[in-house]
């Protein structure tokens, strides 16, 4: 194998995929043996940062699928980590909250979702604020992109 400096340069779309590979693993790890999974903890924080969330606005926030989300909905109300309030503005909607339950597994995860963060930190040795700039960039060059993959995938092509 050659050292890292002499590795030949690869996509961003590469270094992205192996870094979430990364992340993943150091999550699985650490958060082994909690009350949630990292994939649970995440949801669980997208609700617990905004107390009162559509499962649309999560579905945004997160890059998930709606139907993805709304599965992990009713894992949350089966468990008793979650429950709906009916939305001010639009009837046929609802926002979410966790529950004294879900709070005390999202709280619970949340300490060895922390040592694994600060773990990950200590390792990178980098501004942690310019990181999360450029990681908003990025998401939102992403987000264009699908944007525009879309609007072409909808054009009807000439015969």
């Amino acid at each position: 194998m050659t050292p890292s400096s002499q590795r030949p340069i690869r996509s961003i779309f590469f270094e992205l995929y192996a870094l979430m590979q990364a992340v993943r693993e150091l999550l699985r790890t650490t958060m082994a043996d909690g009350p949630l999974t990292p994939e649970e903890y995440a949801i669980y924080s997208a609700v617990f940062e905004a107390e009162l969330l559509t499962p649309t606005v999560m579905a945004r926030e997160l890059s998930m699928p709606l139907t993805t989300v709304m599965e992990r909905v009713r894992l949350l109300e089966g468990r008793g980590h979650a429950r709906r309030v009916a939305h001010p503005a639009d009837g046929r909607s609802y926002r979410l909250v966790l529950t004294a339950a879900g709070l005390a597994a999202h709280r619970q995860a949340s300490q060895q979702f922390e040592i694994a963060y600060r773990a990950f930190l200590d390792a990178y040795k980098a501004d942690e604020r310019r990181t999360q700039q450029r990681l908003a960039q990025l998401r939102s060059a992403a987000e264009r992109a699908t944007e525009r993959a879309k609007r072409r995938a909808q054009v009807p092509t000439a015969c």
